[in-house]
């Protein structure tokens, strides 16, 4: 694309990635006043972190759920997502890491990203040392976007939906679609959790600090209709569940920010 085009490009080992002069620039953070209004923005949202974890919990885990473990034990489904979680971590571990596939829903998040956005995308590319896509723009959704959306988990989560609509119901079968998910999201936040440990080009135009805030709260979201669609088997169902995590969270981190704010008077005041 020329002159006018960015690079996005992710870094998961020590070899250099290839940006163009543009992107680094781009890189570099632009103004410095809004990398420290980001750099505030994340600072702010700590809390809310908080608010929205205890919110999950709250949401997942609260006393009639407990109950109901403790006297019928965890449901079928929350077991086989289990499995699968399980299945992968020695999948990974004993047989073999996919990091390519990896590397190729990464790039390709970044380009569906980008077509969000309406933006244009090319020489998207991939190796063994790492991958990049060149994007007619980038922002902070199409930089961070790959660290919180795991692909393979949308997918498998979409096809039982669809067939679950216009071919025949798939309720007696939600048990493979809990094994699959539980596969596929501990992939994503396997392999999220290593590139982070990385330089990651992405994560330097809007501060570290705050594209972690970004990814850790996207990633709750992305876990919260993992659990919901587990659970009911229906993308209604699942919209509840993150509706609920979401009034949860909001709550949360409203008594979290009070808290705070209550400890600031009582620290001003001595």
């Amino acid at each position: 694309m020329g002159g006018s085009a960015d690079t996005v490009a992710v870094r998961p080992l020590d070899a250099a990635a290839v940006t163009s002069p543009r992107a680094s620039a781009a890189g570099s953070g632009g103004n410095a006043w809004l990398r420290g209004a980001k750099l505030l923005a994340a600072i702010l949202l700590l809390p809310a972190c908080l608010g929205f974890t205890q919110g999950f919990s709250a949401h997942f885990l609260h006393l009639g759920a407990k109950v109901r473990v403790q006297m019928l034990g965890w449901p079928v489904e929350v077991q086989w997502l289990g499995w699968g979680i399980l299945a992968f971590t020695i999948f990974a571990a004993l047989l073999w890491r996919p990091l390519m596939p990896y590397l190729f829903a990464h790039e390709l998040v970044h380009a569906l990203a980008t077509w969000l956005c309406l933006g244009r995308v090319s020489n998207l590319r991939v190796s063994a040392t790492g991958g990049q896509v060149t994007t007619s723009k980038s922002n902070t959704f199409i930089r961070l976007a790959p660290y919180f959306i795991p692909l393979y988990t949308l997918l498998a989560a979409g096809i039982f939906l669809a067939l679950d609509a216009w071919w025949r119901p798939l309720g007696d079968y939600r048990w493979i679609l809990a094994g699959v998910l539980g596969f596929t999201l501990a992939y994503h936040v396997a392999y999220t959790v290593w590139s982070l440990r990385r330089d990651q080009p992405d994560l330097r135009p809007d501060g570290w600090l705050f594209s972690i805030v970004v990814i850790y709260l996207g990633n709750l979201a992305v876990i919260a209709a993992v659990l919901g669609l587990t659970l009911s088997g229906s993308a209604r169902g699942c919209g509840e569940h993150v509706a609920g995590v979401a009034a949860l969270g909001w709550e949360q981190s409203g008594l979290v920010y009070r808290e705070l704010y209550a400890m600031l008077e009582r620290w001003l005041q001595k």
